[in-house]
């Protein structure tokens, strides 16, 4: 290293061959040369900032020390001498050399190397900064090593591609009516069907200080992966899919399947009956004839037309309306059935009926029928709920005739009917058959034998008739105290065109002009309109 500027040689000419010492360096100048080379670092490195203001502080101190030291006494040689600094989180360890004083020794890179090395600073030594460093004076604080950070890993990431939706299997939506312009709240599945992508955590590196502590990383988290019934992680274990085909829904925060069949396109050319234990699913129109039986739910995301579909344990939903033939579509749901339009349509169903449409259609149903949405009308079909009937409009400008039948089991009213039109057929029989028997009779002696058989062939039929009318008899007395009893059916409509036949029990009324606003129904002996 070459002399430091101060450390002068002063001679008056060639030739003077005594060397006079200098006084020792004021600290005030040292103070001045410190603040000046600490202002520079710090407009290179401002995050060191404070590092470095701690380190000035020190120095300061520390020059104020030597100085004194050097003035004391008879002026002694004083070696150069490097000071060292660690920051805070032992991150960076900074230098500064103190010039040699009174003639003392100058400093070594070797030295200043083995200096640093004991005072513990081992991990990364900034060894080129540190040789250019060192030949440009005294007084300049620059750093000497950095050390390295824990470089963080990546937490593990899953990236859901299909919605979370909680449905199962097909739901009454508002209890009593169905948005048919959303599609039905399901999500059909493939097996093998990706559910979530999944990006496995990413371990980080750890790091080191410049004493040589390991500064260890935060370790990457995995993700949560929801993955329930019917799923599995497969592709190396960055992708959860589909174990069966089936419904995908959301439960307990996991994605499940609802395994069950599930058709893509149409189904129009199968030959027999489609049998399927459990619930069906059916991206197309359903038409040709097909025959369908279910255990469980039957979603038609397009249109039935001839065809005959069972479910013999849910719900049935045509998302795109029923548009079928006269005798060849018929619709049966141990539930409930759904569909905006029932066209031309016998539909069975054992809790309620929901439509915004019905028109030339047989409908049973063992609770209540729902029109109120969108036309929310009925025409020229055949109705029997056992609870109510609920519809905006009942017929059209166009005139026909309807008939509902409410507040009693679906086979009391039917049953009413036929067995007061059988016991009056079997007392006209029987009226008949007195008629023939009597004629007879008066014959007396004068009968032919051909006469005698014929009136015991006769008065044979006469008492299995009267056994049939007396059967029949009890049995409409039956029926007539279930139709006694009080029922809470009812009709609610909002406008009424002619005709519509209505019965609750044996009470019957025949609408033959429009009416408006009717809550039909049976209070006391009699039926009431409004």
């Amino acid at each position: 290293m070459g002399v430091s500027i101060f450390d002068r040689l002063v001679s008056k000419e060639t030739g003077e061959k005594e060397r006079k010492p200098i006084h020792p360096t004021p600290y005030r100048r040292m103070f001045s040369e410190l603040d000046m080379t600490g202002g520079e670092l710090k407009e290179g490195y401002p995050e060191e900032s404070k590092t470095v203001d701690a380190f000035i502080r020190v120095l300061k101190e520390a020059s104020r020390a030597r100085y004194k030291e050097a003035i004391n006494g008879e002026l002694r040689p004083m070696k150069a001498e490097a000071r060292f600094f660690l920051s805070e989180d032992r991150m960076s360890a900074y230098a500064c050399l103190f010039p040699p004083e009174n003639g003392g020794e100058k400093l070594t890179l070797e030295e200043f190397l083995g200096d640093m090395r004991y005072e513990g600073i081992q991990y990364g030594i900034l060894q080129e900064k540190i040789e250019r460093e060192f030949g440009l004076g005294y007084f300049r604080i620059f750093p000497v090593a950095r050390g390295k950070a824990p470089l963080a890993g990546e937490d593990g990431k899953v990236t859901e591609l299909l919605q979370r939706r909680k449905n199962m299997c097909l739901e009454i939506q508002n209890g009593s009516q169905v948005d048919f312009e959303e599609d039905a709240q399901l999500q059909p599945i493939r097996k093998g069907t990706v559910i979530c992508l999944i990006r496995p955590p990413k371990p980080g590196m750890d790091g080191m200080d410049v004493t040589g502590n390991p500064l260890p990383c935060p370790e990457a988290i995995a993700a949560y992966v929801p993955q329930g019934k019917n799923t599995v992680i497969g592709r190396g274990g960055q992708a959860l899919t589909a174990d069966a085909d089936g419904i995908l829904y959301i439960e307990d925060d996991r994605f499940c399947i609802h395994e069950q069949k599930i058709i893509d396109g149409d189904l129009n050319h199968f030959q027999g009956t489609l049998q399927i234990s459990g619930s069906l699913y059916i991206g197309g129109n359903v038409d040709g004839g097909v025959v369908i039986e279910a255990t469980g739910e039957v979603v038609i995301n397009g249109k039935m037309g001839q065809a005959r579909i069972t479910s013999t344990g849910g719900t049935i939903r045509v998302q795109k309306g029923v548009y079928g033939t006269e005798g060849k579509t018929f619709l049966t749901a141990a539930y409930q059935a759904q569909a905006p339009v029932m066209e031309h349509a016998e539909i069975d169903a054992g809790t309620s009926v929901i439509a915004e449409t019905i028109s030339d259609s047989v409908i049973r149903c063992g609770g209540t029928v729902y029109v109120m949405n969108g036309r929310g009308m009925i025409v020229n079909s055949l109705i029997q709920a056992e609870d109510s009937i609920l519809c905006l409009r009942a017929g059209n400008l166009a005139g026909g005739r309807s008939r509902f039948s409410v507040g009693y089991p679906l086979d009391i009213p039917e049953s009413w009917d036929r067995m007061k039109a059988e016991l009056t057929a079997t007392q006209s029989t029987l009226d008949m058959l007195w008629k023939s028997i009597t004629r007879l009779r008066k014959k007396g002696l004068h009968m032919s034998d051909s006469e005698k058989s014929l009136l015991e062939q006769l008065v044979e039929q006469r008492d299995l008739y009267v056994e049939k009318r007396e059967t029949l008899a009890a049995e409409l007395r039956v029926v007539n105290k279930v139709l006694e009893k009080k029922s809470k059916g009812r009709v609610r409509c909002e406008k009424i065109y002619p005709f519509l036949d209505v019965q609750i029990g044996k009470f019957t009324i025949e609408i033959m002009e429009v009416e408006e606003n009717c809550n039909i129904r049976v209070e006391g002996n009699r039926m009431l309109l409004k």
